[in-house]
């Protein structure tokens, strides 16, 4: 078997010094993506790929990569590289240079470096200032590099978009189009996505030449193997259907990814995950960078069983042996969903994914089918009633209080120097005419022709009759000198 397993890989064209380290790092057989992309990058051809996450998509871009890496001579000039890989997340990046130096093995000298947001910069300035084979990159951080000085892409000859589309979600397109212009028109481009949206489609024809389209998957389609189902439960009752999972020996949940819609969300379900007894940690957008990889290591070496994640982990977590997937919250975006689920049944292997679904996610949940192309099956509260979510007007009774902004004016406020309702007052409260005469003992008086204006301060009279000695504020003093001088 491991003969056979080996000439597929010599017949995609790749070098025998590649194929033996597949072989020595477990991969026995190409996928169906590396089989259809793997020959026509090694042509030089543009691609346009379509797969399902978990399906080799990372190796059927990176195997001709370092193929052709492998033909070249001398190194890369300083401050250069031969090869740019753009991933939307930190995490998808790790993961996809530790797949690029798994694939090299020890015989193959390879230089890359990580360019990612969230660490100092200080190493990877020094790393690309020698010059390396590839650069694994986020767009934010590289555009910085960029605009710094600190990079050229003139001599860049591979260029590859991973998850194009999640890419364009988050905002990147604009500085993804300027790295790519800074390229040489000598590039070979590559964009690679689970899910090939229209916008994505429209970025594909500015910077693909004559490109090719590989579609392992039909779009949105999920990993066969995955068993997934539906738990109906109202939004306050996860809690203990989760635990009821978590603590189930048929179920067999030895490495679990739970996913929650938002980062305050992840930290509650890791917080009561703790409290009812559970090894969990979280990773989120809030975390910084060394917090989410220490979260990730413990994940992968089973110190941690259990991961809370928001959809910033749903595409870049490749860790072997996950058992299963929650869906705690459905998602927004319903493509999040198969990127979700396909943290688990990787690489030809077997998983569950459950979703815990309210009332209020009804809506979301015939989204998801109408992309998977297929319904779950339901149990738990199936007479469950739908509901509309709740998002009350910021000034409805009951709604939460805040500071006071333009969204979130005070009630019937009084404008400045405007009257009370029910007239003038007096120092006691009670109210009186403007025009009356004024009692002493009423307090600060007013000016009689504005009665709105603030009230000026009366010193009273001296017990001696003398008359008391007038106090000059500061401007009182700057006016009185210069009439004094004829300047008034």
């Amino acid at each position: 078997m491991k003969d056979k397993s080996l000439n597929d890989f010599i017949s995609l064209g790749l070098p025998t010094l590649i194929t033996d380290s597949l072989t020595a790092s477990g991969f026995t057989e190409p996928t169906k993506i590396q089989t259809q992309a793997i020959p026509k990058l090694l042509e030089g051809r543009d691609m346009m790929g379509i797969a399902q996450t978990g399906s080799g998509k990372t190796a059927a871009f990176g195997l001709p990569i370092l193929a052709g890496i492998m033909g070249l001579t001398g190194r890369p000039r300083p401050m250069t590289t031969r090869a740019l890989i753009l991933a939307p997340t930190r995490e998808l990046a790790v993961q996809i240079e530790e797949n690029l130096r798994k694939f090299a093995g020890s015989k193959m000298k390879l230089d890359t470096v990580l360019v990612l947001g969230g660490v100092s910069r200080y190493h990877q300035v020094g790393k690309i200032a020698k010059g390396v084979d590839v650069v694994v990159a986020t767009p934010g951080r590289l555009k910085d590099l960029m605009d710094d000085n600190k990079i050229r892409l003139n001599e860049t000859r591979w260029l590859v978009l991973d998850e194009a589309d999640r890419m364009l979600d988050m905002g990147f397109i604009a500085p993804v189009r300027a790295i790519a212009k800074q390229i040489g028109l000598r590039r070979q481009t590559m964009l690679f996505s689970a899910t090939m949206a229209a916008e994505v489609e429209d970025l594909a024809k500015t910077l693909l030449k004559d490109p090719i389209k590989v579609e392992a998957a039909p779009q949105g389609s999920t990993v066969v193997k995955i068993d997934q189902r539906v738990i109906m439960s109202g939004s306050k009752a996860k809690r203990n259907v989760l635990n009821d999972l978590l603590a189930d020996e048929k179920e067999g949940m030895e490495r679990v990814i739970i996913f929650s819609r938002t980062k305050h969300g992840a930290d509650r379900v890791t917080k009561n995950l703790a409290i009812d007894g559970h090894e969990a940690a979280a990773i989120h957008g809030n975390k910084s960078q060394n917090a989410r990889q220490a979260a990730l290591k413990g994940f992968a070496n089973g110190s941690v069983r259990i991961l809370v994640a928001t959809d910033i982990a749903a595409r870049g977590i490749d860790v072997q042996g996950i058992t299963h997937v929650v869906n705690y919250e459905l998602p927004d975006d319903p493509e999040n969903y198969v990127h979700r689920i396909g943290r688990t049944g990787r690489n030809g292997a077997s998983g569950i994914a459950i979703t815990l679904c309210d009332g209020t996610e009804k809506s979301k949940l015939r989204d998801v089918e109408r992309l998977i192309r297929r319904t779950l099956p339901v149990s738990g509260e199936v007479n469950l009633v739908e509901e509309a979510p709740v998002r009350g007007a910021r000034n409805s009774p009951g709604a939460p209080s805040g500071a006071r902004t333009a969204r979130n004016p005070k009630q019937n406020a009084r404008k400045f120097n405007t009257p009370r309702p029910g007239g003038e007052r007096t120092k006691g409260g009670a109210s009186r005419d403007a025009n009356a005469p004024r009692d002493a003992s009423a307090g600060p008086a007013r000016d009689a022709r504005n009665p709105l204006a603030p009230a000026r301060s009366v010193k009273p009279p001296r017990a001696d009759g003398l008359k008391a000695k007038t106090r000059w504020t500061t401007a009182a003093k700057k006016s009185a000198a210069r009439n004094r001088r004829g300047e008034g």
